[in-house]
């Protein structure tokens, strides 16, 4: 699984610009094929962070959903951004669940 995320800080002055940027992606990546999500969040704690998280089942289906229009709308979110923004695109060998949590509550008892 390939992981894409991308962290951007910016002013309030520019912060509906830059959702509206980061917004017009999501629908359009969450039907492209190998998508296993796409999700916009924001920082309770610096209200100033978005964070774009991306799923996808192949780094080929991640590269292949990357054309043009995306990337130009990513270029013109990070452009907004007031301080460097946190780029990631992370391989996950294996995804645990819950369970690992179980088997540490049961661990420590």
């Amino acid at each position: 699984m390939i992981v894409f995320s991308l962290e951007i800080v910016a002013p309030d002055q520019v912060r509906t610009a830059l959702l509206r940027a980061l917004v017009s992606v999501l629908e359009p990546t969450r039907v492209s094929p190998g998508c296993l999500s796409a999700r916009l969040f924001s920082d309770l704690d610096r209200r100033k962070s978005v964070l774009l998280i991306e799923e996808w089942e192949t780094r080929d289906q991640f590269d292949r959903n990357l054309d043009s229009a995306k990337l130009s709308a990513l270029v013109g979110a990070i452009e907004l951004s007031s301080e460097a923004p946190v780029v990631r695109v992370d391989t996950v060998e294996r995804e645990e669940g819950v369970d690992v949590l179980a088997l540490h509550r049961s661990a420590g008892s």
